[in-house]
């Protein structure tokens, strides 16, 4: 069984897990939102932890020393960056990770549009694309616990656009991008059921009807 399908049928499991005991024990929308996109950020949080690992381990083999430890900080001093910007000051992280997801995406596109300098780049480098994923989804998940519709979308576009972009353009390894891939998806499929959860129960009916 592939990565990629470990992952989802984990995050899945995990997911369905919260999600059933959640709907037994709570029966007020809000709380049941707020416990979905708790779910998604701690996985997001493990899956990130798992994920730079990997990629540590893949760096410090090759090329390893100074120059493995160089491009882990690379990527994790960012990442760490962007995370507590999330946290700290949504409303100025919000519309930066929009600009660099849209960076990050025209990047794919270019790859796609040149797919051999593409591959001959992440021969040389590693598979540079996944670990983009990587880095801004874990500041875009941070980010889900203040703003968690639009962290949702930038999710879901992180996990579906730069692979969807980079099978069609066979412009690098889909395997590598596909398992940084589905955690994302999940997480933002899971933060856009909370957002939607936390705007039906604030509707005026149910206010009017709370207030009663």
């Amino acid at each position: 069984m592939s990565v990629p399908i470990i992952l989802a049928v984990a995050a899945v499991v995990v997911v369905a897990v919260v999600l059933g005991v959640v709907t037994k024990r709570q029966t007020d929308p809000q709380r049941r939102s707020a416990a979905l996109v708790k779910t998604g950020a701690a996985l997001m949080a493990v899956f990130t932890v798992f994920g730079g690992a990997f990629i540590g381990g893949y760096a410090m083999d090759e090329p390893g020393g100074t120059a493995g430890v160089l491009m882990i900080l690379a990527w994790a001093a960012p990442m760490l960056i962007l995370a507590a910007l999330a946290w700290f000051w949504p409303a100025g992280t919000a519309p930066l990770l929009l600009a660099l997801t849209a960076a990050f995406v025209a990047i794919c596109v270019w790859f796609a549009l040149d797919p051999a300098t593409a591959r001959s780049f992440q021969d040389a480098n590693g598979p540079v694309l996944a670990v983009g994923v990587v880095a801004l989804a874990f500041p875009a998940a941070v980010l889900g616990l203040k703003r968690t519709g639009l962290a949702g979308w930038l999710l879901l576009a992180l996990g579906a656009l730069p692979l969807l972009i980079t099978i069609v353009g066979r412009s690098g390894p889909a395997a590598s991008l596909a398992a940084a891939s589905v955690v994302p998806l999940i997480t933002g499929a899971v933060y856009l059921v909370a957002a939607r959860m936390a705007r039906g129960s604030s509707t005026p009916d149910n206010v009017r009807a709370a207030a009663a």
